[in-house]
């Protein structure tokens, strides 16, 4: 098992807006948003706090991604910020974008997937799977362009499910280009054991992740203003895109 100090993250992360409430930053993947497993230093909170130095109230990550997904993040500057930007997400008054790269063409070109999302346990992590009795969930999606067996789609979670937007277009029969876990468990079981190994592209394709946090809107929870803050797509989807025609 491969050290801290081994273990491969992008560190280079960019603060996008910051004011006396809340920063939004622009996350490259893989980096964890927080403390986790191995990644006690290698994770956008301590970062932001040896690199920002906070004030007493320290930094609180609101919305949380995936290691491998990029994109934007809110932090909040204090507990009663990180409250009133959590009860924005919760009540569902946050309108998010993403852009995924996935595995064929849909048969529709819009369309919505609001499977209820269950828990299962496969090679010791915890999996969404499909379940009526499990939490209401809904994703809309666009396909943007299609190219070589490939799509890029626009991504629109209406609810904020752990894993949903990767479980739903798995459910749709198109997983996201390098979602290690929703194609094969064991695959991401190695890879968070030795990190990436050049033999999982012929199934997994990518060494990241192709899903990206692109646009978050809101009203300012303190200044009542509507907000929206946005990232461009990471150049790695257009180079696989254009790799594969």
């Amino acid at each position: 098992m491969r050290t801290e100090e081994e273990l491969y993250v992008e560190t280079g992360y960019r603060v996008l807006h910051e004011d006396q409430f809340f920063l939004v930053v622009d996350k490259p993947a893989p980096l964890p948003v927080h403390a986790v497993g191995r990644f006690k230093e290698k994770n956008l909170l301590s970062l932001l706090i040896r690199d920002l130095r906070p004030g007493s109230e320290g930094f609180r990550i609101v919305n949380r991604l995936d290691s491998e997904t990029s994109g934007l993040v809110l932090v909040a500057k204090s507990a009663q910020a990180a409250g009133k930007l959590g009860i924005l997400f919760e009540s569902r008054q946050v309108a998010k974008e993403y852009h995924a790269v996935v595995f064929g063409v849909p048969e529709a070109q819009a369309g919505t997937i609001s499977d209820s999302l269950g828990l299962k346990v496969e090679s010791g992590h915890n999996i969404r799977n499909s379940d009526p009795e499990g939490e209401k969930a809904r994703t809309d999606y666009q396909v943007l362009s299609s190219a070589g067996g490939y799509s890029l789609l626009k991504v629109m979670p209406r609810t904020g499910r752990t894993h949903q937007i990767r479980a739903h277009l798995s459910f749709l029969g198109h997983p996201i280009v390098g979602d290690k876990i929703y194609i094969d468990p064991q695959i991401f079981e190695r890879y968070i054991q030795e990190g990436w190994v050049e033999e999982m592209r012929p199934v997994v394709k990518t060494a990241r992740l192709l899903l990206h946090a692109s646009q978050l809107e809101f009203r300012h929870p303190m200044t009542g203003k509507m907000v929206k803050f946005t990232s461009e797509i990471p150049p790695c989807f257009d180079t696989f895109l254009n790799e594969v025609k």
